[in-house]
């Protein structure tokens, strides 16, 4: 059975992983993932309700640890999601956010995904990286 948190995403596409690690949020996680679906129903409404591909939402330690995350990753607590959306480039996805009002706390246009975490302070940061390792403006 699939837990629909918003019309668009369910929690088993934002808790989905390929590690086979248990990847199961509390309570508190599910309401921060349920926070997140609301942020990413936005997205989908800023760029004309086109499909989005969740690539990496929720990650336990165990599940952040095996894909090399960060320690403080958002994704931990179910505040941040990575993102495709079909044919659309990166780039243009990430401009496209960052044009269209939606609060934030980090945007982050990496190679081939858009990283969009609600976090706790909602700074409106704009990155990009090429490596995973260097960080830098995204001005779109």
């Amino acid at each position: 059975m699939t837990y629909k948190l918003t019309e668009h995403f369910s929690l088993q596409e934002l808790t989905k992983t390929t590690t086979g690690l248990d990847n199961n949020p509390t309570a508190e996680q599910v309401e921060n993932l349920y926070s997140l679906a609301l942020t990413l129903e936005q997205v989908r409404a800023c760029i004309d309700g086109l499909p989005i591909t969740i690539t990496s939402g929720f990650r336990s330690k165990d599940v952040n640890v095996s894909v090399k995350g960060s320690d403080t990753s958002d994704h931990c607590n179910g505040l941040a999601a990575d993102i495709k959306v079909g044919a659309l480039q990166p780039k243009e996805l990430a401009r496209l956010i960052k044009k269209s009002g939606i609060k934030y706390d980090q945007l982050i246009l990496e190679p081939t995904w858009v990283h969009i975490g609600i976090g706790v302070r909602m700074r409106q940061q704009s990155l990009q990286t090429n490596d995973r390792k260097t960080y830098h403006e995204f001005t779109g």
